[in-house]
């Protein structure tokens, strides 16, 4: 997390209309204790993390996207960067942008540089003494991201600016709970650099580790840690995802979080449910980018919005303990709650903590009759067996409720398929835009996955105006088939859940358009769907 700041495109304007901005703080030690757990049906599982130490002297404001291999001079006509090439760099990798070697120059509006840390040393730099733990010290390893720029270019006054970086990122796996735990503890760690100009007289910085929470364990016996729990017997899947209602709002809960381990006024918790790179397997890593929009936003099921951060409930302190879903997820929808705890804390002059906890669950959306039934009849009296027929309007209780009807209300029926024109299906989240399903002549039905009972559709259709009804199967004129369609399959789609889809479509082709028309002699023809549990 570099200190070197990037100013995007709708900040630049403002920026030449004011005075240069302050730069951050001249010197600066940061630490981040990265974690992430995830729950399953018998323990919190620790999936792996990372304690980074980074390490700055000397600040700056560079525009982002305004980097050259060559000098451009200001306020060239059409140039989206008008300030034109300030300074130049001498060595290194500017704020660690990962930029090739052969880009040279770039729009910095402030430069401040190093006053205390020689760069380019990392020999010199070493963890000299901390808390009683299996930690080595004194412990070396860090990595140089030292630069330095001539600045400014457009004025006689041109000088070298030197800015000092170093850090240092050990990993832990997911089996070395314990060896993190004894390895970084809470107290002051003590850190030893080179003196500017004077590398061999040493300068030092110190910070302090504050506990922070964890997941559940067990402690001299005693349970300690977030544990999720809910307020009515969930249920975990034979293939380890907690069951979410459909039509009911879902209010998630957890315990663990106290002033022990959580500080309200520098640590901030946040809610979110992510995309899954396989949603079929609750073990999944998670998909947080969104590849296919050109500034690779960030991406989560809920909140499904996405504006360049990333999408995430802040909640009201860091001790809440519940959160409420409402029900608009499709039933079959599979996601992984996340709970992340993040620390912004001062934790001396120069010295800050940027830790970070992630807690997870896999969950899925599960669309029961039981539940159905429960809203739609309230205890009214009758008969609300799932093959009754509860408001006699010729449809059994579990045709309502698959096909989004009110089973209550005989007003209220199955809408039938009809066949007709429909154009081409586009993807315009894609990059580019992509057609995911040609025109076609007919109708399509989406089935409710994650249903209990599971049920079976059954497309039918009528050529005496209802009086009898046949199963309509692939002739010369139709086409009938089921597709499902995984999760995320097409291209802009990740966060949408898995399909099933029978499609019924013409075979006959249009020798005008060559799209598709209704077959001859199946314009009276009535379709509807009958529905059976398995």
């Amino acid at each position: 997390m570099s200190r070197f700041k990037t100013l995007s495109a709708p900040i630049i304007s403002a920026l030449l209309a004011s005075s240069l901005l302050p730069a951050s703080a001249q010197v600066s030690l940061d630490i981040a204790s990265d974690k992430a757990y995830r729950a399953s049906k018998k323990a919190m599982n620790f999936l792996g993390g990372t304690f980074d130490v980074n390490i700055r002297d000397g600040d700056g404001v560079y525009v982002g996207g305004c980097a050259r291999s060559a000098y451009w001079p200001p306020n060239v006509p059409l140039d989206p960067c008008p300030g034109g090439a300030t300074a130049f760099l001498l060595f290194g990798d500017i704020a660690g942008a990962g930029l090739s070697n052969s880009i040279k120059y770039y729009w910095v509006t402030t430069v401040i540089p190093a006053i205390i840390i020689e760069p380019r040393r990392p020999d010199l730099v070493y963890l000299s003494a901390a808390p009683a733990s299996d930690l080595l010290r004194p412990s070396k390893g860090f990595s140089d991201g030292s630069f330095a720029l001539y600045y400014n270019l457009h004025t006689t006054g041109v000088s070298e600016y030197i800015i000092s970086r170093y850090s240092n990122t050990r990993i832990y796996g997911p089996k070395q709970r314990g060896k993190f735990e004894s390895e970084i503890v809470p107290g002051v760690y003590h850190y030893t650099l080179p003196r500017l100009h004077y590398p061999n007289l040493k300068a030092a910085l110190s910070t302090v580790i504050y506990p922070m929470a964890e997941g559940k364990q067990v402690i001299n016996r005693q349970t300690v840690g977030l544990d999720f729990t809910f307020d009515d017997s969930r249920n975990w899947t034979k293939n380890g995802f907690v069951e979410l209602s459909y039509i009911k709002p879902n209010i998630i809960t957890w315990t663990g979080l106290t002033p022990s381990n959580v500080f309200a006024q520098v640590d901030s918790l946040y809610f979110s449910m992510r995309v899954m790179v396989n949603p079929n397997n609750p073990a999944s890593a998670l998909d947080l980018i969104d590849n296919d929009t050109p500034d690779q936003k960030p991406q989560s099921i809920f909140p499904g919005f996405a504006t360049g951060n990333d999408p995430r409930v802040l909640l009201a302190n860091p001790y809440v303990q519940s959160i409420t879903l409402p029900p608009l997820f499709a039933s079959g929808t599979r996601a992984m709650v996340e709970l992340e705890l993040d620390r912004n804390f001062q934790t001396g002059g120069v010295s800050y903590d940027f830790s970070r906890r992630r807690f997870q669950i896999p969950v899925i959306i599960v669309n029961r009759y039981s539940e159905y039934a429960e809203l739609a009849f309230n205890n009214l009296k009758g008969n609300s067996d799932i093959l009754a027929d509860f408001d006699k309007d010729g449809y059994n209780n579990l045709t309502e409720w698959i096909l989004d009807s009110r089973a209550e209300d005989s007003t209220s029926i199955p809408i039938p398929p009809i066949a007709t024109d429909h154009i081409a299906e586009i993807n315009v989240e894609a990059v580019p835009p992509r057609i995911t399903r040609d025109p076609y002549f007919g109708f399509t039905i989406n089935e409710k996955l994650a249903t209990v009972p599971d049920v079976q559709y059954t497309v039918q259709r009528s050529r005496d105006f209802g009086r009898t009804w046949q199963v309509m199967t692939s002739d010369a004129n139709w086409s009938v088939q089921r597709v499902k369609i995984a999760a995320g399959a097409d291209p802009g789609t990740e966060r949408e859940p898995a399909k099933a889809q029978i499609r019924v479509e013409s075979k006959i082709p249009n020798p005008v358009t060559f799209g598709f028309i209704q077959p001859p002699g199946t314009e009276k023809d009535l379709y509807r769907v009958k529905i059976t549990a398995k």
